[in-house]
């Protein structure tokens, strides 16, 4: 019960993270306007900023969806808009400032330091057959990974780009003011 008044909570007040995740997404704007002449260091700050507010987003909208499954009141602005919008904010509030991390190679690096450890724990002191597994190992799971990565990096620069950044952060300013007053962007156009 309290887990479902805490989620409550949360997505009681998802205008509050649509209006502060939307200008976080369009910071670019912001900082444009304001005459502030680093544009690109401050809106990486912000970006920092805009993570957790990302990882709220996805949360409020598991936790919207979770309420709504089992009956339980929420807002009724809270609609199928409100949950798309929230989503895709999160997604590009928490893309935008690891788009630049590479972790294919970490990983790799740490799952291939992972096989030659396991090998040195069973007893194996062979520095050809060590190698051999680190090597291997490092080489499969990067070229696996890499591919997702290039996809993932893909995605990032696409949602992370200043216009659609800009844009959805607009939509999500918008949408969170119209949820004060109960109203969403859903209720408004009728075919949506």
């Amino acid at each position: 019960m309290i887990l479902e008044d805490i989620l409550s909570l949360l997505v009681s007040s998802y205008m509050l993270l649509f209006i502060i995740g939307g200008l976080t997404a369009a910071s670019w704007l912001i900082v444009r306007f304001a005459g502030i002449e680093d544009v690109t260091s401050n809106v990486n700050r912000l970006a920092l900023l805009g993570f957790p507010l990302g990882i709220f987003s996805i949360i409020t909208v598991g936790a919207g969806v979770y309420l709504k499954s089992l009956n339980l009141s929420i807002p009724q602005s809270f609609d199928i808009i409100t949950i798309f919008l929230l989503a895709l904010l999160g997604i590009i509030l928490i893309l935008r400032p690891i788009k630049d991390f590479r972790f294919g190679v970490l990983l790799s690096l740490a799952i291939g330091l992972l096989g030659a450890a396991l090998l040195i724990f069973l007893g194996s002191e062979s520095v050809k057959l060590l190698s051999g597994v680190f090597i291997l190992t490092f080489f499969l799971i990067y070229g696996a990974i890499r591919f997702f990565e290039d996809l993932y990096l893909l995605i990032a620069d696409l949602l992370a780009s200043p216009l659609v950044s800009v844009s959805i952060g607009v939509l999500c300013i918008i949408q969170g003011l119209l949820g004060i007053f109960g109203v969403s962007l859903g209720l408004l156009i009728p075919f949506l």
